[in-house]
């Protein structure tokens, strides 16, 4: 009985490990594409983009590669950003209606493309009927709904006049209809924060994912997700996006979970039960801060030290890695309008470990600074079916300083082209995406160099990071797979200035 207990358990084993190793075989990389609905595409000729105009660019969407739509908060709400939401379960009538959404989602998964909404749960708008009610009577039940204090508790606070990394806001404390209370408002006073002690608040929270996921909703991007709770109570935050994602996951067992955290990677690292993926804005910085200073030692030991703190923790994890967002400089800004630094930053985000995402209009080399509005300024199509979007005025992305998507179409070297051939490979090696990769030291100080392998697969994948051309020899056994530019001569090829390669081990 003994043997046979043991012969039992033995082929549980087995079949597990063979249905584990199946689904790494059969897991294919994600590639979202974020969208600004209100700069993306208009569809009635009233200056605004919407969901119609989105919906009838879906091809687009699909033929560059992505297979997710992330798009920013299109609820009812008083602001052009919409992330001060006064109807959790709306659609902005700019943007159109439910029927009009729930076609969005219905056309997504025909391509075999998820949807991702943007689910704004630190604050509400002030607009919205609970803080309304909430400022009107403290006898409410939609008083403790939000974080109320009165003057001469939070008076020290007042006075601090601070500023965090995620909000230049210097004061988080706000009268009501007078000077005797205050309610908190981390980000500024038209976003109160909702008060998460309050089990009413958090019930509210997880019906509406609720409804979306009823919609056919595939994930949720979750807004200033450190903000739950003050900073001095994070360990209150982490168990609450442990709860959130527990209850998520009853309802739709696959769904995506993507927080937007700033901060530490160690810090990050003890959120991932609750948040399973994590903007990686270290490395948002790392990437074009490398590509200017031509110094890739800092980017390496901000890599291994961003690794290190990841893989520590024994959670699994799925890396979200980006050039730029709604919230920060467009990278060919940053890379000071070069659009061959920006193709090798496209390369370089391409062939690493995890989720990419790509902000609409990276894809063209679309340029923005700060204020906000500037790095979210109307999408450039170029056709003649409709004008591109002109809810306002462009500074930086307009014709001359970037290239229509008509234009950049038909042109082989494009950094569309160029977006699309790298998203391709991606697809076909999977490795690339959720493989271990190990920096590889070379004496040239321009060529980045690592390998990407798993238990099927080896990837060396070469970048030249800088303006002079480099001679590198092939690996032993390797074998080219990429598209690349290069002189090709027995042995040896030369790399190109801001050019990559990617190889493959052959046993």
């Amino acid at each position: 009985m003994a043997k046979l207990h043991l012969l039992y358990l033995l082929s549980f084993f087995i079949l597990i490990a063979c249905k584990v190793d199946t689904e790494q075989k059969t897991r294919k990389p994600e590639i979202v594409y974020e969208v600004f609905v209100q700069s993306f595409r208009d569809s009635n000729g009233d200056g605004i983009g919407d969901l119609q105009g989105l919906i009838s660019k879906l091809d687009y969407i699909h033929d560059l590669g992505a297979t997710a739509v992330w798009i920013m908060p299109f609820h009812p709400s008083p602001s052009y950003h919409k992330y001060d939401v006064s109807d959790y379960y709306g659609v902005h009538a700019d943007y159109g209606t439910m029927e009009d959404l729930e076609q969005l989602i219905a056309e997504l998964h025909k391509r075999n493309m998820k949807f991702i909404m943007d689910f704004v749960v630190n604050h509400t708008s002030a607009e919205h009927p609970w803080f309304v009610e909430s400022v009107t009577s403290r006898e409410s039940p939609y008083h403790d709904y939000y974080v109320w204090r009165d003057y001469d508790s939070v008076q020290n606070e007042i006075n601090k006049k601070t500023t965090t990394f995620d909000s230049d806001n210097i004061t988080q404390w706000h009268p009501g209809n007078d000077d005797k209370d205050r309610y908190y408002g981390f980000f500024w006073k038209g976003m109160p924060d909702l008060n998460f002690d309050n089990s009413n608040v958090r019930n509210e929270i997880y019906t509406i994912g609720k409804f979306w996921i009823d919609k056919g909703v595939d994930g949720f991007r979750l807004d200033a997700a450190k903000h739950i709770y003050p900073d001095d109570r994070f360990d209150d935050t982490r168990l609450f996006w442990e709860e959130f994602t527990d209850k998520m996951k009853l309802m739709k067992p696959d769904i995506l979970i993507i927080g937007e955290v700033w901060s530490d990677p160690a810090t990050l690292a003890t959120l991932f039960k609750g948040l399973p993926s994590l903007f990686n804005f270290e490395l948002t910085r790392a990437i074009p801060q490398m590509i200017n200073t031509g110094d890739k030692h800092a980017f390496v030991n901000s890599y291994n030290s961003i690794s290190s703190a990841y893989h520590n923790k024994d959670v699994p994890f799925d890396d979200a890695i980006i050039l730029s967002n709604h919230d920060m400089t467009r990278i060919r800004s940053t890379l000071n309008h070069d659009i061959e630094k920006s193709k090798i930053a496209a390369s370089i985000l391409l062939t690493l470990p995890g989720t990419p995402y790509i902000y609409y209009g990276e894809e063209i080399g679309m340029l923005g600074t700060k204020p906000d509005p500037q790095i979210r300024e109307p999408f450039l199509w170029g056709d003649s079916n409709f004008k591109d979007t002109s809810w306002m005025v462009p500074v930086h992305s307009i014709p001359g300083q970037v290239t229509p998507v008509q234009e950049q179409s038909n042109d082989p070297l494009s950094i569309l082209n160029h977006y699309k051939t790298w998203i391709s490979l991606r697809k076909q090696n999977p490795t690339l995406a959720f493989g271990e990769l190990n920096m590889i030291h070379h004496d040239h100080q321009d060529l980045l160099l690592y390998s990407i392998n798993d238990q099927q697969n080896t990837y060396i994948i070469a970048h030249n990071i800088g303006s002079q051309t480099i001679p590198y020899s092939l690996p032993a056994k390797s074998q080219i797979i990429s598209h690349h530019r290069e002189d090709k001569k027995e042995e040896t090829f030369h790399l190109l200035p801001f050019s990559s390669v990617v190889m493959t081990i052959k046993e």
